[in-house]
């Protein structure tokens, strides 16, 4: 096999999927959806919304939780699919590179923002974080704290979310470099039952969703439909005919409202039914939506969502923040629904100014810095992520 080819991999060409970081961002609003809107249909109909609108609204708000799904089967793919081609291209994974990388792009923005956390303890009333949480938090163990404490009353909540996804990290890349393809496909199969299985005993033990959903051990579907997407695929995207990938991205966000509406996982009390089938259906409305935006050879126009991919890992750590800053700024917001919006919509936009400033002026420092550690080459100089 030549040294520049791998099952069908090119191992000399920069791996960059743009249409990927669409679907970055499509996950981030997803999730900034169920954030902001509430999940309740009665919300709706007190502000005149009709009842079928009205119900509609809030699927469409539940199904945004599984934005996260999505946002895990993404990264679970690109670190697989890079790490495969480094070790096929080097010879081995260099892990020091590695974690120098992940330091360098999740660290800067996640310590500043639990410092601005922390202050604003102080600022802001109803904002705390003991001493116990933030060091849960600095050491990416924020989703035990959850599992075990609680959510704390701070805008550092959401971030359980990096924790869980550093977790991953931490045992993955080591992993891979004693494995086969065919041994990260056992691996995955094992990470699907160890998922089940997790979630068969928490719902037996009447665990509650908030316990159940920050969870490592119940969030890994997604994380290993994405390692097998990347085995499978080889590199390569598949050749769907535009009416097919229409078809399977719908399918896929179906299988999201399924998930919030009819297993409705994030609801207590939760049933063993439920929770172990509503998992797998939403992971694999991820990989549905996954596959219906993966292209061969895309080459997208510079657009906005591209850029808002690219900063969306800002996005999401200061959407809460942006949230809650606009309820200052929107007085009375439940009082109609054209100012609810009006909420929402400042939040986004304060949202996306803090994320682009946060991305131009602390993050890409340490991400000029971070492509001195690069083995494969992916995202064009500067706007690696």
């Amino acid at each position: 096999m030549s040294s520049t080819k791998l099952a069908g991999r090119s191992l000399t060409e920069r791996f960059y999927q743009p249409e990927l970081d669409v679907l970055r961002f499509f996950s981030f609003f997803l999730i900034f959806v169920h954030h902001s809107f509430p999940h309740d249909p009665a919300f709706y109909t007190h502000l005149g919304v009709g009842h079928v609108f009205a119900s509609l609204l809030a699927g469409l708000a539940g199904a945004g939780a599984y934005g996260v799904q999505l946002f895990f089967l993404l990264s679970s793919y690109l670190v697989t699919e890079l790490l495969i081609r480094e070790r096929a291209s080097r010879g081995d994974i260099d892990l020091k590179a590695f974690y120098i990388r992940r330091v360098l792009r999740i660290w800067p923005l996640y310590l500043f923002f639990l410092a601005l956390a922390w202050a604003m303890q102080w600022l802001v009333p109803g904002q705390q974080i003991g001493w116990r949480a933030l060091l849960a938090f600095i050491f990416l163990c924020g989703n035990w704290w959850i599992v075990f404490v609680g959510f704390p009353s701070s805008v550092i909540f959401h971030l359980w979310f990096v924790s869980l996804q550093e977790q991953f990290y931490l045992f993955w890349p080591t992993a891979m470099r004693k494995l086969t393809e065919r041994g990260m496909l056992r691996i995955s199969a094992v990470l699907l039952a160890i998922a089940t299985s997790a979630r068969w005993y928490l719902a037996v033990h009447h665990t509650w969703e908030s316990k159940l959903w920050c969870n490592t051990f119940v969030q890994l579907d997604a994380i290993a439909l994405g390692i097998i997407l990347a085995v499978v695929l080889r590199g390569r995207a598949p050749r769907f005919s535009p009416l097919f990938r229409s078809a399977l991205f719908i399918a896929g966000f179906i299988c999201f409202i399924l998930a919030a509406s009819y297993f409705r996982i994030k609801d207590d009390p939760l049933t063993i039914q439920r929770v172990v089938l509503g998992y797998p259906v939403a992971a694999l409305g991820a990989a549905g939506l996954f596959l219906a935006t993966l292209r061969p050879k895309a080459t997208l126009p510079k657009n906005p969502f591209v850029y808002l991919g690219q900063i969306s890992y800002g996005l999401y750590v200061f959407h809460i923040l942006g949230l809650m800053i606009s309820d200052y700024t929107v007085h009375d917001s439940t009082a109609s629904l054209g100012r609810y919006l009006a909420r929402n919509t400042i939040a986004f936009a304060i949202t996306v100014s803090l994320a682009a400033i946060s991305y131009r002026w602390l993050e890409s420092p340490f991400l000029s810095l971070k492509q001195r550690f690069t083995r494969v080459l992916s995202r064009p100089a500067m706007r690696q992520a």
